[in-house]
């Protein structure tokens, strides 16, 4: 009894502080390291944060990641997935979970994208599903829309509306998952160098701002720094490719609740 009681005091405080995990899905460590600006990336993590930029992503893949929080091990997210290029774009399928045995949200999730000129456009159907010890279970569907254009050589467009169906948690209470949307910018000056920027809004709430940096210094290695507003997070990390095998690490710390670590690995596979 003292374990469920203070489980879920620290769960209540915790959610309070950080807008909750309901209706925030993002993945990912290179996402995360600079400031969670994701809407413009197309690399397999699109299937989590844009599904619209999944089609820049051309290849046979797997993939996971860890997430926790403030060292709380109630506080811990787990995705996987996998890609394959088809039909001229990319479709991919991913798992994800947050929490433990008294409190844990599932999504499993099928997106496709595909490039039409400029523009790349994604749509991506969940199967989600909350759990709660001695509230059962509910369980709904969710769809994300995100797209992603190509204005020049150098500056990217991109944004994402998830659970655009406005998904009811309660028939009774008429409660739903949250709906976020983002959009931003992208600059590219070279191969070497991305600037990202970044807003999210969720009705209700204040607009997030986002801002990340990711700078290449070899081929296969490159650093990344970012921070968020609303609550205020700043972020580092590192990505290094070596061949096939993608690994990525993030660090974000929150000034009044402490650090999140994410770690990332991938696997391509060539044809």
């Amino acid at each position: 009894m003292k374990k469920y009681f203070l489980t879920g005091l620290i769960w209540l405080t915790v959610n309070v502080s950080t807008q909750a995990q309901n209706g925030n899905y993002a993945m990912g460590a290179r996402s995360a390291a600079i400031g969670g600006t994701s809407i413009t990336l197309g690399d397999e993590w699109a299937l989590f944060n844009n599904v619209g930029g999944l089609a820049h992503f051309q290849e046979k893949a797997i993939f996971t990641s860890f997430k926790n929080k403030y060292g709380i091990s109630e506080f811990t997210s787990l995705a996987l997935g996998g890609t394959y290029p088809i039909l001229g774009g990319t479709a991919g399928m991913g798992m994800f979970r947050f929490g433990d045995d008294l409190y844990n949200e599932q999504r499993l999730n099928l997106g496709f994208s595909n490039q039409l000129g400029i523009v790349s456009l994604g749509l991506n159907v969940s199967y989600y599903q909350l759990n709660i010890e001695g509230a059962g279970s509910r369980k709904t569907i969710m769809i994300d829309f995100g797209g992603r254009a190509e204005l020049t050589e150098q500056l990217y467009f991109g944004a994402h509306v998830s659970n655009l169906n406005q998904a009811k948690l309660s028939t009774l209470t008429d409660e739903r998952i949250p709906t976020i949307m983002k959009t931003g910018l992208s600059y590219r000056p070279s191969r070497d160098l991305m600037l990202n920027a970044e807003v999210e809004k969720e009705v209700d709430q204040d607009a997030v701002v986002r801002l990340g940096l990711e700078y290449k210094i070899l081929e296969n290695l490159s650093l990344r720094t970012g921070f968020k507003t609303k609550p205020f997070e700043s972020s580092f990390g590192i990505g290094f490719y070596p061949g096939k095998l993608k690994a990525d690490y993030s660090y974000n710390n929150n000034p009044d609740l402490g650090g999140i670590h994410e770690i990332s690995i991938g696997y391509i596979f060539s044809d």
